[in-house]
């Protein structure tokens, strides 16, 4: 399959969600740096292309329906990070933050906004809980631009659990949502910082084990 190769500046794209973990946001930043730093730019180019965001259109606006994370973390990079880059053969770059981008549907001719929002609830392609998990709040109450997300810091704590192996990747919509509100509830949404990070993070791992997590996407039986 082609790479994509419609690209988006991050500030046009309207996310479908309200909160991201930034822990998490800012270790992508890290592997980010890391990438461009020992592998070079063409090597950054290609990661960029094979992580394109989708995303669903309506008239002139773009949204963002997964990759909130990376996006994040893109906008978080700046446009001196994308200044060297090559975003196609002729070698153009940008000096904004972008993201590749898939088209997975065009819904412009839905004219109702109370349409719009019906479809992209019924498709599951938007995801209206706050950064207590709490909700469905109202759309509008979603942030209009990916800088505006706010920060839930067990969104991070389920994205480690995961890639410590604590449970498997889900194609089941917002799993990882999923994973984050139960460690949220087990902790009675604690305040987790620096100081303590790590230390959840290892409580987590074992309550990813227990019998109550069996029916979340992704368990794995031990």
């Amino acid at each position: 399959m082609a790479s994509p190769s419609i690209y988006c500046e991050i500030d046009k794209l309207r996310p479908t969600q309200c909160a991201v973990g930034m822990k998490h946001v800012n270790r992508k930043v890290n592997e980010l740096m890391e990438l461009k730093e020992k592998q070079g730019v063409e090597k950054v180019a290609s990661f960029l292309k094979s992580h394109a965001a989708p995303v669903v259109l309506k008239d002139d606006q773009v949204f963002l329906i997964d990759n909130h994370h990376l996006c994040r973390a893109l906008y978080e990079l700046g446009g001196d990070y994308f200044k060297d880059i090559p975003l196609d053969s002729n070698g153009i770059t940008s000096s904004k933050p972008i993201m590749f981008i898939n088209v997975v549907s065009d819904l412009s001719n839905l004219k109702e906004n109370s349409q719009f929002w019906n479809k992209m609830n019924n498709e599951k392609w938007v995801h209206p809980y706050d950064k207590n998990g709490e909700g469905p709040v109202d759309v509008n109450e979603i942030p209009k631009k990916v800088s505006e997300l706010e920060d839930d810091v067990f969104r991070s704590i389920a994205a480690v659990v995961k890639i410590k192996g604590g449970f498997k990747k889900s194609f089941i919509p917002y799993a990882e949502f999923q994973w984050a509100n139960y460690f949220r509830s087990c902790f009675n949404n604690k305040k987790v910082d620096e100081n303590n990070f790590d230390k959840v993070i290892d409580e987590s791992l074992e309550l990813a084990k227990n019998e109550e997590a069996r029916k979340l996407p992704g368990y794995i039986d031990n």
